[in-house]
């Protein structure tokens, strides 16, 4: 019967669901999800440790969420061994251990019928020529894959003819400009979709092709992005300068430069831009903006610690977590674009936390020994 309400929520058109239905029925879901919770070790401790009482838990906002940091530390598997199919790891900058995410076949096919659900929103449902910037090498199919590789696989399902415009060279990513053009002479007049991580786009192709003063006629395209914002902030570099130039580059509408927001925790529940400049939430998933000090749930306009939750995870802990990122609680149903539930902005990454940018998440093939 679970399987059935989430399954429902996942297949129907996103953003039509007004936040109070939304509510009730993502509340029975995840209700019923977090009791498996209890066959993990850790997380049975934690719930005893917080006297959980499942049954009488009446909103979104009384769903134990799991800190972060504790899928670094701590072995989260909510499913039997041999399930797992694959697990996540996302690398460490500062020698900390990195965190470890399981995923069973149930989890991963949700995963994926969810990101399509959301972008199916945002980019329809036809397929189009996609010029990827980066390289072909990340997406090769053996024991690891980037989160960059991840996204790639996901977001092409939208895409035909695939273009890498990147090549490896000594270890490191090159834009290949004579590539770029024949994709430009080819597909200038089609729609087509294009996909980055986010600092990669803006150092190893946006500025190398202003540098050598090249310009491209693709005003049909769309590019989604990702990952980086940090370092782009530190190089004074705001979303508005980002979508500017972006633009310019392709000759094309700033509208059409879309950033999304995600994590290796909660593959497949993406929060993206919609033309106003707000990340909306889709129906299988919801954001709890919570005060750094209470950790209430706080007011419009008001900003907080980003707290993300899924009904796509059987296999970990991933109803509810709570981020390092900051984000600020925008408005419910009544966006200008018309899509329905909660919409907010990402703000920036706590001071002290670890920077763990998507594009640094690789995943691990399980060893079937």
């Amino acid at each position: 019967m679970i399987d059935e309400f989430i399954d429902n929520l996942i297949d129907k058109k996103q953003f039509e669901c007004l936040q109070q239905e939304k509510e009730e029925k993502l509340l029975v879901i995840l209700k019923s999800q977090i009791q498996g919770n209890r066959k993990n070790k850790n997380i049975d401790s934690m719930y005893k440790k917080l006297d959980i009482d499942v049954g009488s838990i009446q909103s979104l906002n009384g769903i134990p969420f799991i800190p972060v940091n504790m899928f670094k530390y701590f072995d989260l598997k909510t499913c039997e061994e041999g399930n797992v199919v694959r697990i996540l790891n996302s690398s460490s900058t500062t020698g900390d251990a990195p965190s470890k995410v399981y995923i069973d076949k149930a989890t991963s096919i949700r995963q994926s019928r969810g990101l399509i659900s959301i972008l199916s929103s945002f980019l329809g449902s036809s397929r189009r020529p996609m010029l990827i910037i980066d390289s072909e090498e990340v997406n090769r199919k053996n024991g690891t894959l980037t989160a960059r590789g991840a996204a790639i696989r996901g977001i092409s399902s939208f895409g035909k003819s695939l273009t890498y415009v990147m090549d490896m060279v000594d270890g490191d990513i090159v834009l290949n400009v004579d590539r770029i053009k024949e994709f430009e002479a080819k597909y200038k007049d089609q729609d087509i979709l294009v996909y980055g991580f986010t600092y990669i786009i803006w150092t190893r192709f946006i500025k190398v092709l202003k540098d050598k003063g090249i310009t491209l006629k693709l005003p049909k395209m769309k590019l989604l992005h990702s990952g980086g914002w940090k370092k782009l902030t530190r190089q004074k570099v705001e979303k508005e300068e980002f979508n500017k130039s972006v633009a310019e580059v392709f000759g094309t509408n700033p509208c059409n430069i879309i950033d999304f927001y995600g994590m290796v925790e909660e593959v497949g529940v993406v929060f993206i831009d919609c033309e106003y400049g707000y990340k909306h939430v889709p129906d299988f998933g919801e954001i709890i903006i919570r005060d750094f000090q209470t950790l209430n749930e706080v007011e419009k306009g008001q900003v907080g610690l980003i707290e993300v939750m899924s009904g796509l995870t059987s296999s970990y802990p991933g109803q509810a977590i709570l981020t390092e990122d900051i984000g600020e609680f925008i408005g419910v149903d009544d966006c200008k674009c018309g899509r329905k539930g909660k919409y907010f902005k990402f703000k920036d990454r706590v001071k002290k936390s670890v920077t763990r940018g998507c594009g640094d998440t690789f995943a691990e093939k399980r060893d079937r020994k």
